[in-house]
């Protein structure tokens, strides 16, 4: 027994030795070395199908014949640890599990492949929008091609995510690799020229085992390398039929039609829904009132616990029967939520039928738009709630399952847990069907609105003119204040100044018009009809007011807002102005200066050319205007050359020579008035000799002139010119003026003295 045992030990010693120095083995090919800190990928080519079959089988004649050795004494033949031969075999094990799965994705990558083929060539011969289904088509089988598309989107995005942690797997796979690959060079170099020393059995059993460590991280390598290339493969096909299934959509989007039939169905499917649930409300309301006696139960028995144990099987109790109680409750206020969204459901439906028409008009689009959005909104909401519930609720599940493992729990506890457990998990499960339902009116809800989107783009300009309109609506619509129960909007404003500002311009208009044919028929004075139109106009104005502002239903309180803010005004800084004001209906009234009147002002001569509501405009003979205050004409001295009539006093003085005739003088002077046209005959001119001086007579002449153009250049003209007559007519009778005169009287009594320098 003892030589079988020793043949054994020499046969697998020996069996050892060959596999680990053949040049032809696997172990010599599966230890290509690696140039430290660089790994290439072609340094590991992927092995073929047949060649990854004959290693699995070399692996499997490996395994066998190490498990018929005996490892105890091959342990000491080699002197090496039996965890060391146990380790071995685990990985020869997992070695042929990988090339294993290594085959399966190998077949997967061809079926792969042969799948990208047949739809790439699908697509590039656009076969794809033949459906088998002839045209036209209903809004169920549309909604089956879109939900086809969302599942692929969410397959695309899920891929996404599995090629970029897939990548990161196969640069981590690289790196033990290289890490695999500088273990099995340091145990080379450390058998080295030991082969026939005591160690070198042992150094080749750990250099084998380093080989098997490589040839697995390889095989590791390898097999992530195919399960990347199958990844981006899927993505490929996912990108190709999302295509594909992009153009069905499109195709059938063009062909569909109005279907009462699958309407019908549709309200019929959601009604008989709505009468289950309606039964079920029933069935668990009844539930719920069993559970609510219980659950007042329990509570009366923790409140009569007297001994510590009794009190915590009496919460223990509470507790379960909490949890039902909650459970029945969650679950009615779930069920009265989907009641109102089938309802909704079933009005998004029929709008979508309706939407396949030409009998939608913009507006109804628009209706539909915000009301639908509302519903989305409402949805969005109720479907975040849920989910968080949810999540709280599979944290509460997973804590209640951690208390029913602990097997030291009594059995009373371990049965109320239980009980609260499942009541949890029903309440859970009854979640996820709410939020289904749920997350399907929300999925039509939003194909609506993508519909309803569609159809205003084809709309064009119009549809953006519509949106911006009820934009502008909108706004219309906005409430500014409320007054006495009414409401002051944007929309009254505007109409408001709408009418009074438009009513302020025909005012304008007519009252222009009706004076000039006012003055023509009645003589009257331009200022008198400025002082009407005055008058008329703020009497308009204040009616124009008060009907804008009844007209659009604003009560007249809505000046009371304003009135202390125009008192304190008034108060501090309007007391001038509402004092022009108020003087300018005066001027205006009472009449004391007109327009077109000659006024002095000061030391200013000029026309009065307008009367306004705060100043006066006033024009000198220089063509200057002056602004003068309403209140300077009652407050101050003011001459009004022209108040009653426009006639007005000339005067000319006149100096002769001592020796002249003064009869002769006043017929020259008399002479030179009656031959000026300007001068008027009555009140006639008259000459008073008015003083004698030592060297002069001196005449003064008055006369009257008429202002018609109320210039007070005009009345200097006419005394120029009678003054030129004066000097022509004394000078044709020898009539000398006088020139100033100076006496000099010399001293004779004595010679006078003269110095010439």
């Amino acid at each position: 027994m003892v030589g079988k045992r020793i043949i054994s030990a020499c046969n697998t010693v020996f069996l050892f030795i060959v596999l680990l120095l053949a040049p032809g083995s696997q172990w010599s090919v599966a230890a290509t070395d690696l140039a430290p800190g660089k790994l290439r990928e072609t340094t590991f080519p992927l092995l073929s199908h047949q060649a990854i079959s004959t290693r699995i089988a070399e692996i499997q004649k490996t395994i066998k014949q190490a498990e018929s050795a005996d490892s105890g004494e091959t342990a000491t033949i080699l002197g090496v640890p039996l965890l060391s031969q146990q380790e071995q075999k685990a990985n020869l094990s997992k070695l042929e599990t990988v090339y294993k799965r290594q085959l399966t994705a190998l077949e997967r990558r061809a079926s792969l492949r042969r799948e990208e083929e047949s739809l790439g060539s699908l697509l590039a011969s656009r076969q794809e929008n033949l459906i088998s289904q002839p045209p036209p088509y209903n809004l169920s089988f549309y909604d089956g091609l879109l939900g086809e598309l969302a599942t692929i989107n969410l397959q695309q995005h899920t891929l996404g995510i599995a090629l970029r942690t897939e990548k990161k797997v196969l640069e981590e796979r690289k790196l033990r690799v290289e890490q695999a690959g500088r273990k099995v060079r340091n145990s080379r170099e450390k058998q080295h020229g030991k082969i026939l020393e005591d160690k070198a059995l042992q150094l080749g059993w750990n250099l084998r085992n380093d080989l098997i460590a490589e040839e697995l991280a390889t095989a590791f390598l390898n097999l992530q390398r195919v399960v990347v290339e199958n990844v981006q493969t899927e993505t490929q096909l996912a990108s190709f039929k999302e295509r594909i299934t992009q153009r069905h959509v499109q195709w059938v989007r063009g062909r569909l039609a109005f279907d009462q039939d699958d309407l019908d169905t549709i309200l019929a499917s959601l009604e008989k829904r709505r009468e289950h649930l309606q039964s079920g409300i029933a069935s668990f309301k009844q539930e719920q009132q069993k559970v609510e006696n219980e659950w007042l139960l329990a509570r009366k028995k923790l409140e009569d616990a007297i001994d510590e144990d009794a009190r915590k099987k009496a919460a223990a109790f509470l507790s379960a029967r909490e949890a039902w109680r909650e459970t029945y409750q969650k679950v009615l206020e779930q069920t009265e939520v989907v009641l109102l969204f089938l309802d909704q459901e079933k009005q998004l439906w029929q709008y979508r039928y309706r939407l396949l028409g030409n009998d939608v008009s913009q507006k109804e689009l628009a209706d539909w738009e915000e009301q639908v959005s509302g519903y989305m909104h409402n949805i969005e909401r109720h479907i975040e709630l849920n989910e968080q519930y949810h999540t709280d609720l599979q944290s509460e599940i997973a804590s209640l399952q951690k208390q029913l493992n602990f097997e030291n729990a009594a059995a009373d506890l371990r049965k109320n847990v239980a009980t609260q457990l499942q009541a949890l998990r029903k309440m859970a499960e009854r979640g996820f069907e709410h939020l289904s339902m749920l997350q399907g009116t929300r999925s039509i809800g939003k194909r609506l609105l993508n519909e309803i989107n569609a159809r205003q783009q084809e709309a064009g300009l119009r549809t953006k003119i519509k949106a911006l309109s009820r934009g502008i609506g909108q706004l219309w619509e906005v409430e500014l204040w409320v007054i006495d129960e009414r409401s002051v909007t944007v929309h009254k404003l505007a109409v408001a100044l709408l009418i009074f500002v438009s009513g302020l311009v025909l005012t304008r208009v007519f009252l222009h018009l009706f004076l000039r044919r006012f003055l023509r028929r009645t003589q009257l004075d331009k200022s008198a009809a400025v002082a009407v139109e005055r008058i008329l106009f703020w009497l308009v104005l204040v009616g124009l007011l008060i009907a804008a502002l009844r007209l659009v239903n604003i009560p007249l309180a809505v000046f009371t807002f304003l009135g202390g803010g125009i008192a304190l005004g008034v108060g501090f800084g309007a007391r001038n102005l509402i004092n022009n004001f108020i003087s300018g209906f005066i001027l205006m009234a009472e009449r004391p200066v007109k327009i077109n009147d000659l006024i002095e002002v000061g030391d200013n001569f000029g026309i009065i050319e307008n009367i306004g509501m705060r100043c006066t405009r006033v024009r000198t003979s220089g063509n200057i205007h002056i602004l003068v205050p309403n209140s300077s004409f009652l407050e101050k001295n003011i001459v009004n050359w022209t108040l009653s009539d426009q006639e007005i006093r000339a005067k000319v003085v006149v100096r002769v020579a001592l020796d002249s005739d003064p009869g002769e003088v006043e017929r020259l002077v008399l002479q030179a008035t009656r031959e000026n046209s300007n001068v008027l005959k009555t009140p006639q001119p008259i000459v008073l000799f008015d003083e004698m001086l030592t060297s002069s007579l001196r005449f003064i002449l008055y006369f009257w002139v008429s202002m018609k153009s109320l210039q007070l250049l005009e009345r200097r003209v006419v005394e120029s010119d009678v003054r030129f007559r004066i000097v022509s007519l004394f000078s044709e009778s020898g009539v000398m003026l006088a020139y100033p005169r100076s006496n000099v009287h010399l001293d004779v009594s004595r010679p006078v003295d003269l110095n010439i320098n």
